[in-house]
């Protein structure tokens, strides 16, 4: 009996043969032919989106449960429409973890819409959407060229905003909601930050049928063994077919394709003697490449976890420890985003993810948020208090300015 394997790298493997195999956007987002760029320009960053997918899996904080679910392409977009705005150090910085030194921006705008458009699908089994939006405060103003290269090449929808109304979060919220099918509900809380100049968001939704579906009558609750040595019970699925398959003396994997075989979920699992961490560190983007070339079509059975899981992680401290601290100072530079003049820096890189892999498929989704800051609100902005904390309070005389009470209020009653 296999024991102490949990499944987050399956999840991880699922999101780079998306990558490889079929990102997209709906048909009537697709980049538009008025854009210049060359079919295959996506291929000069596919390796560096995998990489970059392959460094976050490395550092990334996994869940309560040990879980790690990331989407290596929604970040790399999202940073991709961000490097447009930047200059300089921080130019260099982000550059040097999407893994994309010696590509100026117009190669790197152009290879993201290559990707898009090229890898686009939406048949009766696989569909996939990819979306972008940034949001603006409207007291600023983006740059011409920024706006111009994030509409043109990524199909962003750019708004204003009116920061301190509820409604601004409301509507970033259902953007995102919509983006995904409803699978990842928000990404940002009311009220907003009221420092926020810009939110830039990534969104990928994808739903694929398996091209063998699992017989439901087949799955089974089997006993499955966790890292610490315990274990549950869980529902297994069963497949026996011709599928592409590898066997190393550390893992066996398995390719399950949806549709028509458009896209592919690959699953590894270590053998006993073997531990998830130990081949989580053999996952380079070399030892991707050849496995994949490895896997032959042979006659077996697959036993897959049915499950749902739903994923968030700040990637803060991850993408400043991948190489881009600066990005994230107040001496930031990303004089090539807005018009005004002060400071402008990155206050949080969010992603939230969510997968659900039953008999029939796949449905997955990610959202990344990169939220762009300045020191101060202009002048005579409407404030926003919410006295939802311990509060103090006092009334005085005016007039004599006596202090006629005082209160230190921890915990409201009514009577």
């Amino acid at each position: 009996m296999l024991k102490k394997i949990i499944f987050s790298l399956i999840f991880f493997s699922f999101i780079l043969t998306a990558v490889g195999c079929g990102l997209g956007t709906p048909s009537d987002s697709v980049i538009s032919s008025d854009v210049d760029f060359g079919k295959k320009d996506y291929q000069k960053v596919v390796s560096a989106n995998n990489q970059l997918g392959l460094d976050l899996l490395s550092i990334a904080e996994r869940d309560q449960n040990g879980n790690i679910f990331i989407s290596p392409a929604s970040l790399f977009m999202a940073l991709s429409m961000v490097y447009n705005g930047a200059d300089g150090t921080t130019k260099e910085e982000i550059s040097e973890v999407l893994k994309i030194k010696g590509i100026d921006t117009t190669e790197l705008n152009k290879a993201n819409a290559s990707l898009i458009t090229s890898l686009y699908q939406n048949s009766k089994s696989v569909q996939i959407r990819i979306a972008n939006s940034i949001w603006i405060n409207e007291d600023f103003h983006f740059q011409p060229e920024f706006s111009q290269n994030t509409q043109d090449y990524f199909n962003a929808e750019i708004e204003e905003i009116d920061i301190f109304d509820s409604k601004s979060a409301e509507m970033i919220n259902d953007w995102v909601k919509k983006s995904t099918n409803n699978k990842i509900e928000e990404i940002v809380e009311s009220p907003l930050n009221p420092d926020l100049v810009a939110l830039l968001i990534n969104a990928i939704y994808f739903n694929g049928d398996w091209k063998f579906e699992f017989d439901k009558k087949q799955t089974k609750d089997r006993t499955f063994y966790l890292n610490d040595g315990t274990a549950k019970e869980v529902p297994l699925m069963s497949l026996k077919e011709n599928l592409p398959y590898l066997e190393t003396e550390h893992f066996q994997a398995v390719s399950l394709p949806y549709g028509d075989e458009e896209m592919s979920m690959n699953v590894y699992l270590p053998k006993e003697n073997t531990s998830l961490a130990e081949f989580e560190k053999m996952m380079t983007n070399s030892n991707w490449e050849k496995w994949n070339e490895d896997f032959r079509e042979e006659e077996g059975t697959v036993m897959l976890p049915k499950f749902k899981l739903q994923y968030e992680v700040l990637l803060n401290e991850t993408l400043k420890g991948l190489g881009m601290p600066t990005a994230f100072k107040k001496t930031a530079d990303f004089t090539k985003m807005v018009e005004e003049s002060g400071p402008l820096w990155i206050n949080s890189v969010k992603q939230k993810t969510y997968i659900d892999v039953n008999e029939k498929g796949t449905e997955a989704a990610a959202v990344t948020s990169v939220e762009m800051v300045t020191e101060s609100a202009p002048a005579n902005r409407p404030f926003y208090m919410e006295v939802n904390r311990p509060f103090f309070i006092s009334i005085t005389d005016n007039l004599t300015g006596t202090i006629l009470f005082l209160g230190s209020i921890s915990n409201p009653q009514e009577l």
